[in-house]
């Protein structure tokens, strides 16, 4: 899939809404090494390095275009404690060098789950955290409500 960033960031206030939803959960004391799994776009991979004054954060993704996005609008330069690499979820290689591993409205678009596990698992520190959220029951309830209501309209009924 070829995902175009700017649209991206223009549109997606809800996964931006989740993400601050689950890293509220984290409880960061400042001090973690975190890595973001699918940071597309790199707007919440930012503002978590935001909260890590004395830690840093590793954002992947396996969209080149998202990721030359993502370090044009949150450059090294300004935020020491932030870097962006090209990365497939399924082949995460790092070891042991987490504190916590996030990903937010990425992992449905994994197609090996197993494979995602098993790096993450490889990634973190003894004791670290997976801490993640993806399509889940109700978390898109706002959009489907609109879909339902948009095919119920006459112009759309003869094609649904």
């Amino acid at each position: 899939m070829v995902w175009n960033p700017r649209d991206y960031a223009a549109n997606s206030a809800a996964q931006l809404a989740w993400a601050r939803e689950l890293m509220a959960k984290l409880n960061l004391r400042g001090d973690e090494r975190v890595l973001d799994v699918g940071c597309g776009d790199g707007k919440i991979t930012a503002e978590l390095a935001r909260a890590l004054p004395r830690g840093s954060i590793v954002g992947v993704d396996g969209s080149a275009e998202m990721l030359r996005f993502a370090r044009a609008a949150f450059p090294r330069s300004e935020m020491a404690n932030l870097r962006f690499q090209f990365m497939d979820a399924r082949e995460l290689r790092f070891a042991q060098s987490f504190d916590i591993l996030f990903s937010n409205a990425a992992l449905h678009w994994v197609e090996d789950h197993p494979a995602f596990l098993r790096g993450a698992a490889a990634s973190l520190k003894p004791g670290g955290r997976l801490v993640v959220s993806c399509g889940g029951k109700g978390n898109a309830q706002d959009v489907m409500a609109a879909v339902r209501a948009t095919l119920r309209l006459k112009p759309f009924r003869p094609f649904f």
